[in-house]
């Protein structure tokens, strides 16, 4: 397993499209400060009162993580681009001549994709807070040590989303035909997910303006909260978490990694490798 691993992460530090990812992180990462910088700037004084809490560097750096925000959907495509030339030049077979069990191979996948995505994601957000430091306040209230306890915990949450989307390239890259139908499938997928929730969202919005909605907005809220495309509106965006927040946060993400792992390594010990 540790020859697989190193195998896998010397291949994937040593293609072009890494490189690129990586200029992409910076990039998105000073960009987008910079332009909510200016935006703030030149805001009347009621819009920057209002915008005050939209703009700070705690809330520019959890949104950095978003599977639907910039780097979040284009990383993990070029990822999967990187992942599938293994597929497609034949090394798994000559891993498996070699000796190396499919399962071996199917985890090894998952663990440098989760690796190498989640590496090139914290660059991105933690340029993006370095960034946004100069032109806003971290939050609105003093730092204090829960708020680095906060700070931590919702790392962790943002990581374990990470985690799960690692296991859907893995499973896609694995059991598809070829890289095109993986990135259709992956885009339709990330993409479906803030979509609802983006509907979902406005819905509950409208049914609060009025009573009598209790149940529906419960029913609503419960939706959203499991669906990984709407952890943007949950992480790193209070000062605390209560035992709902975590198992909200916690649970749809190990479901999804534990369903994508299990149901890839079934279907990929399977597969007919031609």
């Amino acid at each position: 397993m540790t020859g697989l691993l190193k195998s896998d992460f010397r291949r994937i530090l040593k293609d072009k499209l890494l490189i690129v990812v990586g200029i992409l992180a910076v990039v998105f990462a000073i960009t987008l400060p910079l332009l909510y910088a200016v935006i703030f700037s030149t805001a009347d004084v009621l819009a920057t009162e209002m915008l005050g809490n939209m703009f700070t560097a705690k809330t520019l750096f959890f949104s950095s993580f978003s599977i639907g925000n910039n780097l979040g959907l284009v990383a993990p495509v070029l990822l999967a681009i990187i992942l599938c030339k293994d597929f497609s030049f034949g090394t798994i077979r000559n891993k498996i001549i070699a000796g190396k069990s499919r399962s071996q191979i199917f985890m090894s996948l998952f663990i440098s994709c989760a690796v190498v995505l989640i590496a090139v994601m914290m660059l991105h957000a933690f340029i993006a807070l370095g960034i946004s430091l100069i032109f806003f306040e971290y939050q609105q209230t003093a730092f204090t040590l829960a708020d680095f306890g906060y700070f931590l915990a919702s790392l962790g949450f943002e990581i374990l989303d990470l985690l799960f989307v690692a296991a859907l390239l893995s499973w896609l890259c694995a059991n598809m035909k070829n890289v095109g139908l993986v990135i259709v499938l992956y885009l339709a997928f990330a993409m479906a997910l803030v979509l609802a929730g983006s509907i979902l969202q406005t819905i509950i919005s409208v049914l609060q303006m009025s009573p009598g909605n209790e149940k529906l907005l419960s029913v609503l809220e419960f939706f959203n909260r499991i669906n990984i495309g709407s952890a943007s509106l949950y992480i790193g965006v209070g000062t605390s978490y209560t035992l709902k927040d975590v198992l909200y946060l916690v649970i749809s993400p190990v479901v999804g990694i534990g369903f994508f792992l299990g149901y890839g390594l079934l279907k990929f010990n399977k597969k007919d490798l031609k």
